[in-house]
């Protein structure tokens, strides 16, 4: 079998940033919402200026701005992310997304591996730990 014929693009979910106990935890999105957000990013269209209703109308995102804000009540504004790849660190109990910026660097990685059947590829995460893709799961070892 084609090695790069088993290459499939990892799909995306949307997720926002809350800060509970003075920790930073990422909650995904419904599914509807993130489908919403991500037929808004995909659509070809410039993001800036774009606004997507979320959580029943209760929160907006500002596809451009990567925030989500309380539409009827005064809240902190959050960070949204679209998420492919993500880490669980030493003191994490959930998974945590990687930057949208480093998960294309993953991605991309790891497309060429699947594709060229190469592994072992080594990566620094951005907050320096070594990331090696070892097989076509997708399993991340540091």
């Amino acid at each position: 079998m084609d090695p790069g014929s088993l290459y499939e693009p990892v799909s995306p979910h949307w997720f926002y940033c809350k800060i509970i106990d003075s920790k930073e935890t990422w909650i995904p999105f419904n599914s509807e919402d993130s489908q919403q957000l991500e037929e808004a990013y995909g659509s070809g269209k410039d993001c800036n200026g774009r606004v997507v209703a979320t959580d029943g109308g209760r929160y907006d995102v500002h596809l451009g701005e990567r925030m989500r804000y309380a539409v009827y009540w005064d809240e902190l504004a959050s960070e949204v992310r679209r998420c492919t790849w993500f880490y669980k660190g030493d003191k994490d109990n959930k998974y945590v997304p990687y930057s949208e910026s480093f998960s294309q660097v993953l991605e991309e990685t790891y497309m060429l591996a699947v594709t060229l059947d190469e592994w072992k590829k080594k990566l620094e995460s951005p907050n320096r730990e070594i990331i090696i893709l070892h097989n076509p799961k997708g399993n991340l070892y540091k």
